[in-house]
């Protein structure tokens, strides 16, 4: 009878350590990395050991553990590392709070003062949220979950080893892809990292034009819409913007030129680059006009894509890139326009410009298939001068216009550059802008644009006839070039000189001989050499 109470004794005895212990266990879901619950009770747990206001190198979490690397208050040069782990014995888990473990330091920024943090400035309660937000940014094709987990300072190697803000690290897993997810201390996301992602991978944001106006919401909301940005790009596998905001990462040399920062954005977000050197300001060109990007409407890049091609109508053409900027490149003042450059399968470029609403204005051909144009032809020319009063205004002041076999140009006090000296050059699409003027002319004596207006097709045609067979003297000559301004042989007439130059070959090169005729804007002659 004895035997038989002291094995129900037993029996109770067990049956009531089990109860204790199984109360005293937690669930063997406990998984600290899905669970907002499981993790600030974690966090809690290691509080009571490394205090309740602790300074932090590291948090890591992993499904089953929670690792904090923190300041050892009584050595503030040490670091030691506590884990609360959850031991799963079938349904049932039991947690246990492990450490100290010394951490040996192997910083980025050696400065371990800098890279520590409060562990209050993290959000923990931000967790499940944050996670939801990850796993939808990172867009993963296969079923996804959160791996791991870490919350750290940013570090930076340039321009020397520095510690930043507080980053929220996740990484995310499927069986076919991986992505990095970044977040700030409060668990808002900053940026990701996803060149794990099938999508990143293929991603091809000609094809995909609605992201252009992604790319821009984000550098409003990072940078702001003011009017700092002079050129954004699009090709396939970035948008890239230009800016003037000052980039100090290295200081800047005296007497050197300013560096600017430039922003990209593709699938991670949008990144600072290191600064560009502006080389317009070390050459004394004029600053590059400025806009901001709620200036350009971003939903009409797709159909501008299309229309593009429609345009050109080349088979097996496809549109290389795109980007908008405020062009000075015509005469006025600058207008924000797309460029559309479309590749053929021959390699070569095509043009199609826009306005910024997306109505295509010119089409750009490549050089070899570019129509070949004589600037020194009366009807040409003619056709030039009409076009300058309604280009700069019949007062604007003009310095030369020059045309040879080649090209032709024309430099004149800009109306719309302050009045600065600007040289145009003469194109199949109209006048467009150079970076130099032609100062030399500039400073010689001007005439007016109405000034022209004698100057038709027919009085040019004549003024060709009449210097060929002035200076021919019955032998073979061929026009080499008309000026029309000031001339050094011809101070009386003026900024109202037109010098007609033939020479004796049919192609000019150094065994030429020229001769010249100068003629006054009423056609009678000046000066002249002798052949």
């Amino acid at each position: 009878m004895r035997n038989l109470h002291s094995g129900a004794r037993i029996r109770i005895l067990y049956a009531l350590a089990t109860t204790i212990l199984l109360a005293a266990c937690g669930d063997a879901n406990t998984n600290f990395l899905t669970n907002e619950t499981d993790l600030r009770a974690a966090i809690s747990q290691l509080r009571s050991a490394i205090g309740a206001h602790p300074r932090v190198l590291k948090i890591e979490v992993d499904a089953d553990v929670v690792a904090i690397e923190a300041q050892d208050p009584k050595s503030p040069n040490h670091v030691d590392r506590w884990r609360y782990v959850n031991f799963a014995f079938g349904p049932v888990s039991m947690q246990r709070l492990m450490g100290p473990d010394a951490v040996e330091l192997n910083l980025l920024n050696p400065d371990l003062e800098a890279n520590l943090f409060d562990l209050d400035a993290v959000d923990f309660s931000a967790t499940e949220k944050l996670e939801g937000a990850a796993l939808k940014r990172a867009r993963l094709q296969d079923a996804a979950s959160v791996s791991h987990m870490e919350i750290a300072r940013q570090t930076f190697i340039l321009p020397q080893p520095s510690s930043g803000d507080v980053r929220w690290s996740l990484h995310i897993e499927s069986g076919r892809e991986r992505a990095d997810i970044h977040a700030n201390a409060r668990g808002a996301i900053t940026r990701a990292d996803l060149g794990g992602t099938l999508r990143a991978q293929t991603l091809n944001l000609i094809n995909e034009p609605a992201l252009a106006a992604e790319a821009a919401a984000d550098f409003r909301a990072k940078v702001g819409a003011q009017p700092v940005v002079t050129k954004v790009s699009i090709d396939p596998k970035m948008v890239a913007f230009k800016t003037v905001i000052r980039d100090t990462t290295f200081g800047k040399a005296e007497n050197s030129a300013p560096s600017y920062s430039s922003f990209t954005w593709d699938l991670n977000g949008l990144i600072q680059r290191l600064g560009v050197v502006d080389i317009r300001s070390a050459m004394k060109l004029p600053p590059l006009p400025l806009f901001g990007v709620d200036e350009v409407n971003w939903t009409v890049v797709g159909k501008l894509e299309a229309d593009a091609l429609a345009r050109i109508a080349i088979p097996r053409a496809r549109v290389a890139e795109l980007h908008v900027e405020k062009s000075f490149e015509k005469p006025g003042a600058p207008a924000l326009a797309w460029t559309v450059e479309i590749s053929d399968p021959d390699d070569e470029k095509t043009l199609v410009v826009a306005d910024v609403n997306g109505v295509i204005e010119r089409v750009v051909l490549p050089p070899s298939r570019r129509p070949k144009a004589d600037w020194r032809d009366p009807a040409t020319l003619a056709g030039v001068i009409a076009s300058l009063g309604p280009s700069f205004g019949p007062d604007a002041s003009v310095a030369m216009i020059m045309a040879n076999e080649k090209d032709g140009r024309i430099t004149l006090d800009d109306p719309a550059n302050g009045g600065e000296a600007t040289t145009f050059d003469f194109t199949a699409n109209g006048l467009s802008r150079t970076d130099h003027a032609f100062i030399l002319y500039a400073k010689g004596a001007h005439f007016a644009v109405k000034d022209l207006a004698p100057l038709t097709q027919q009085k040019l045609a004549a003024l060709k006839s009449d210097a060929l067979k002035r200076l021919g003297a019955g032998k073979k000559l061929y026009l080499d070039s008309l000026t029309i301004g000031s001339h050094p042989f011809a101070p009386k007439a003026g900024g109202r000189a037109i010098e007609v130059r033939v020479r004796d070959t049919p192609e000019s090169s150094s065994k030429s001989n020229t001769a010249w005729i100068v003629y006054d804007f009423d056609g009678r002659v000046v000066d002249f050499s002798a052949p």
